[in-house]
């Protein structure tokens, strides 16, 4: 299980701490918690179990995509999408013994613990109803590779929507490496199936000195998302 990553967002006059964490290769999913005073405003989850059975998803492909995830937690709270009010849930950490689904127990007590969670269950659905018209784009790594100066790579990438997770087709795809020597070029431009992803292959430029970096960028109708990978060069 790879560390997470915690952080404090100061918006208005509300002090947001987002919690994202990897639940384990047997729990393979990623999960992102907005807390204010205690409170879960909303819960974020992407499950990466397809790139386990595929074999693309190690520590570093893990951790890139736990990155991207708290990141667009964080961009979400500064676009505003927290600025309503939170619903009157109780619930605070997160309990791993409980979960949404468990039956109702007999005691008053875990009644309303129960009760507590349909009611942060509620605040989620409703959070994400509310966004669904606003999603934007989400490009991630299916597999991981080495950008080395004058060889070949080959990787696929994939476009989603960032809530539904759902794929977008058609998302323009482009390849750009700078560096700190010469101007910008581009290397590939492509465009993603039907399921959201593209196959992108080109060949990294040779640089003899200087620094140089590749940015992978998605482009759609509903946002725009980059990733950046350095090139190293041949030992």
């Amino acid at each position: 299980m790879i560390t997470g990553f915690n952080t404090d967002i100061k918006h208005g006059e509300k002090v947001y701490h987002i919690q994202t964490e990897d639940k384990g290769l047997g729990n393979p999913y990623i999960e992102s918690l907005v807390y204010v005073g205690g409170e879960i405003l909303a819960s974020k989850k992407t499950s990466y179990a397809e790139q386990i059975k595929g074999g693309g998803a190690d520590e570093k492909w893990i951790g890139g995509l736990m990155e991207q995830q708290h990141r667009t937690m964080i961009a979400a709270i500064k676009r505003g999408r927290f600025d309503g009010p939170a619903d009157a849930t109780k619930a605070a950490e997160p309990t791993p013994s409980r979960t949404l689904a468990q039956p109702a127990p007999a005691d008053a007590e875990s009644a309303t613990a129960v009760a507590e969670e349909k009611t942060l269950d509620q605040v989620i659905i409703d959070y994400l109803a509310s966004e669904a018209e606003s999603e934007h784009l989400e490009l991630s790594l299916l597999n991981q590779a080495d950008f080395i100066a004058g060889t070949p790579v080959e990787i696929r990438v994939a476009a989603r929507k960032s809530l539904s997770q759902s794929p977008i087709p058609a998302a323009a795809i482009e390849v750009k490496v700078i560096s700190t020597v010469e101007a910008p070029r581009v290397i590939f431009r492509g465009k993603t199936a039907a399921d959201g992803t593209a196959v992108i292959r080109c060949t990294v430029p040779t640089f003899h000195e200087g620094t140089a970096a590749v940015i992978i960028s998605a482009q759609s109708p509903i946002g725009n998302d980059e990733v950046k990978q350095l090139v190293k060069r041949k030992k």
